[in-house]
């Protein structure tokens, strides 16, 4: 596996700099695959409609999963999409006190192939009113910045995301129209 580029570590204090965070010893480690996804010049989002806040696509790592695996299996339950990976070159590290939860995120850039099928949302994902939406490469860090997410995932997922963007901005340069 190359070596990656760690993107962003997300805190309790980005949005609250005087919480007091618990002791990470006691945090559960969950692993995820996420990643920006093009198809004609568009980027695949998920609008958290009950939580008023967009994200890439992506989820978790199952057990002995390889990484390129879990991320091409959630973009076909997500999106409804096969992909080429394009780059797989770093990881976003959130530390989410209130659930006791570190989540690593394994970071790609990916380009679909094929034709793009109807998506297979879990019932989670249903009840959050999670919305498949294609928008313009150069639409996308306006949609996440002006995103207000009412629940505490949200935040992290939120800055996770634009932090993703941020990273590939140069990369997403040579897809816009």
């Amino acid at each position: 596996m190359k070596n990656k580029t760690l993107i962003k570590e997300i805190f309790d204090t980005d949005f609250d700099s005087s919480y007091q965070m618990s002791d990470p010893d006691a945090f559960k480690i969950r692993r995820a695959c996420r990643g920006i996804l093009i198809n004609e010049n568009k980027i695949a989002l998920l609008n958290v409609t009950k939580h008023n806040y967009h994200k890439l696509p992506g989820g978790g790592i199952e057990k002995g999963e390889p990484l390129e695996e879990a991320f091409k299996r959630e973009l076909l339950e997500e999106v409804g999409a096969d992909c080429e990976i394009i780059d797989q070159g770093g990881i976003v590290v959130e530390w989410r006190d209130k659930f006791k939860l570190l989540q690593i995120s394994y970071v790609f850039l990916a380009k679909v192939i094929g034709e793009v099928k109807q998506n297979n949302l879990d019932q989670d994902e249903i009840d959050d009113g999670f919305e498949l939406k294609w928008v313009p490469v150069e639409k996308l860090n306006e949609i996440l910045e002006n995103d207000s997410p009412t629940n505490y995932e949200g935040n992290f997922i939120r800055m996770r995301d634009m932090s993703i963007v941020k990273f590939y901005k140069n990369s997403l340069k040579s897809y816009k129209v």
